[in-house]
């Protein structure tokens, strides 16, 4: 019997809705091929899941310390592969799991859980196996290679790009945007006459009204986005020649449509992601995003403004992405069954 698969994510307004979004990629590269659930907690975003998925709720009742044996009550282990994505599927939850006789694929970011799940995968493409504790049957999925990127994305990656100059800018900082590095952001760019047009996304937690207020003030070089879908965020980007993100999936989404970005971190699990891009010189350096100001971001655009060729970042982003994504996940989940 063919297994299926159950995808395991949370995300709310509060938390982000990362883990959600990039499991929706992982599932896109498998749904033709294998039946599924996508189980969530209640108290996730539930909108944003696509309405052609089986959608299983985990009740409030249901705590970490409960939910593999009530998935197991459910589902019948040596039926199914698990796929899980969150901070939350510690070491603990994954020896359960695995005990209770599921497959495990677990989706990391940071490298810190002894790993127990079956195929680990962690698309930074600055850690190696030597980086992680785990048991001798663990195998490990790294790199860029096993982006968890969605379709329109993996069909980006697949196109060359040439950029000679910048006019057009991408902004997106997601989530609620606590640090409000978006305003921070747009605000330099209004200050340089190169930057004819600004397009920022914002998040569905964001909350700060200045940036509409400038808007209005700029409205024929400032507009902002919101709850785009995945056809439509390409397309923005795809519009775009330049951008300014953190170093987490949109930044894989943004070096699949290729152009020089500006990219840098404000939170731990998005730091190994900047070491390992910035290693490969697919993005130009922001650092710390938590110590930036106005003129900090001002400062960073100009040295970027200044650079006579581009080539050499979009063949390194180029590099990172192949046509062979896809592929490999299938071949993932054909290993385990």
């Amino acid at each position: 019997m063919k297994k299926k698969i159950i995808f395991r994510a949370d995300g709310n307004k509060t938390t982000g809705l990362g883990h959600l979004y990039r499991l929706f990629g992982v599932v896109e590269m498998l749904k033709e091929h294998y039946e599924f659930v996508y189980l969530t907690r209640s108290s996730s975003t539930t909108s944003v899941i696509p309405k052609d998925y089986t959608t299983v709720l985990l009740g409030s009742d249901i705590t970490s310390e409960k939910e593999p044996h009530w998935i197991a009550n459910r589902y019948e282990p040596k039926n199914h592969i698990i796929i899980a994505d969150g901070y939350h599927f510690t070491s603990l939850y994954q020896k359960e799991i695995k005990e209770l006789g599921f497959q495990l694929i677990y989706i990391d970011d940071l490298a810190k859980e002894h790993m127990y799940a079956d195929i680990v995968i962690n698309h930074s493409p600055y850690l190696k196996v030597s980086d992680f504790t785990h048991e001798s049957n663990t195998e490990f999925a790294l790199g860029t290679k096993f982006a968890l990127l969605r379709p329109s994305f993996l069909e980006a990656a697949k196109k060359t790009r040439e950029i000679k100059s910048i006019n057009k800018a991408f902004v997106c900082f997601g989530g609620a945007d606590m640090l409000n590095l978006s305003l921070k952001a747009t605000q330099a760019l209004l200050q340089i006459d190169q930057i004819e047009e600004i397009h920022v996304v914002l998040g569905a937690a964001y909350q700060d009204q200045e940036i509409y207020a400038l808007e209005k003030q700029a409205s024929s070089r400032l507009h902002t986005h919101s709850n785009l879908s995945e056809n439509e965020l390409a397309d923005l980007m795809t519009s775009c020649n330049f951008a300014i993100a953190p170093t987490s999936t949109i930044l894989y989404e943004l070096c699949c449509v290729k152009m020089p970005i500006l990219g840098g971190y404000f939170v731990d699990n998005q730091e190994l992601i900047y070491k390992g891009f910035l290693e490969k010189h697919a993005i130009f350096g922001g650092g710390d995003y938590t110590q930036y100001t106005v003129d900090s971001f001002k400062n960073a655009i100009l040295g970027i403004l200044e650079v006579k060729s581009y080539e050499n970042c979009l063949h390194s982003q180029q590099e990172l992405f192949d046509a062979d994504i896809k592929q490999r996940f299938l071949n993932l989940i054909e290993h385990l069954c």
